[in-house]
C-alpha cells in the first residue's frame, strides 16, 4: 500500500535544511520534483542503482591548418569493443602531428613503421607479447594519434596503405594496450581496406606477421 506524504513542520524543516546544506537552488528543486527523477534517487538509496560522475568533455584533437593537427596524447583513449579496458597508455600533453612531403611527423620527428626482424618473411613469426617486450622503451605512438588520423585521413601517408608486395599494412599503435574481461591483451591498428581507412585490433597471444607494423618515431 502506498503512503502519501503530507509534510508537517518537522519533516518540512528537515527537508529545508537538507536543501540548504547541499546548496540546492529553486530551479534544481523544481527539476527534482518533476517527472520520475525522485524514483531514480530511491533506487540509489535501495542499492538498485548507482551514481556515476560524468567525465569532463576533453578535446582529443584540434585543427591547426590543412596539414597539421594537435593531438591530446593524455586523453583517455577510445575503447576497441564493449567490455574492453585500458591496460596501459603511454603519453601526456599535446603533440603536433603534421603531414609533410616525405611523410608524417610528430613534434618534428618523422614517424616510421617499425618491423621486427623476426617478422620478416622466411623468419619465425613472433608472438605479440614477445613483440611488446621488444618494443619496450621505444618511442611508439598511442591510440589517440590513431583515432586522430582516422578522423583526418588526408594526413595519412599514401605508402601506409600497402607494402611493396601489395599486402595491406596494419599500423599498430603500441602506446595504448587494452584487455578484455578475461584479461587477454590487444593493440589497435589503422588499416586501409575496401577503399577506406578502418580500425582493427590484434591479440598479443597471436602470431604477428610481416604486414603488422608498429608506428614509432625515428628519433627523439
Amino acid at each position: 500500500m502506498n503512503e502519501y506524504w503530507n509534510l508537517g513542520v518537522g519533516p518540512a524543516q528537515k527537508f529545508e535544511k537538507a536543501l540548504n546544506r547541499n546548496g540546492c537552488t529553486p530551479a534544481e528543486l523544481d527539476t527534482l520534483s518533476s517527472g520520475s527523477l525522485l524514483s531514480q534517487v530511491r533506487r540509489v538509496i535501495a542499492g538498485q542503482a548507482k551514481i556515476v560522475p560524468v567525465e569532463p568533455q576533453m578535446d582529443r584533437w584540434v585543427t591547426i591548418n590543412s596539414t597539421t593537427i594537435a593531438v591530446n596524447l593524455g586523453a583517455t583513449p577510445r575503447l576497441p569493443f564493449d567490455g574492453a579496458r585500458v591496460e596501459s597508455h603511454i603519453g601526456n600533453g599535446w603533440a603536433i602531428v603534421e603531414r609533410r612531403a616525405d611523410g608524417l611527423y610528430v613534434n618534428d620527428h618523422k614517424v616510421i613503421l617499425h618491423l621486427s626482424k623476426r617478422q620478416i618473411v622466411g623468419s619465425k613469426f613472433v608472438r605479440g607479447y614477445e613483440l611488446r617486450r621488444e618494443l619496450t622503451g621505444k618511442p611508439v605512438l598511442n591510440a589517440n594519434i590513431l583515432d586522430a588520423l582516422y578522423d583526418n585521413p588526408h594526413l595519412i601517408p599514401e605508402d601506409w596503405k600497402k607494402d611493396e608486395h601489395d599486402n595491406i599494412r596494419y599500423i599498430f599503435f603500441w602506446g595504448s594496450i587494452y584487455c578484455d574481461v578475461d584479461g587477454r591483451l590487444c593493440v589497435r591498428a589503422l588499416c586501409f581496406r575496401s577503399s577506406a581507412w578502418g580500425r582493427s585490433c590484434n591479440w598479443l597471444v597471436d602470431d604477428w606477421l610481416g604486414p603488422d607494423l608498429a608506428a614509432s618515431l625515428a628519433s627523439v
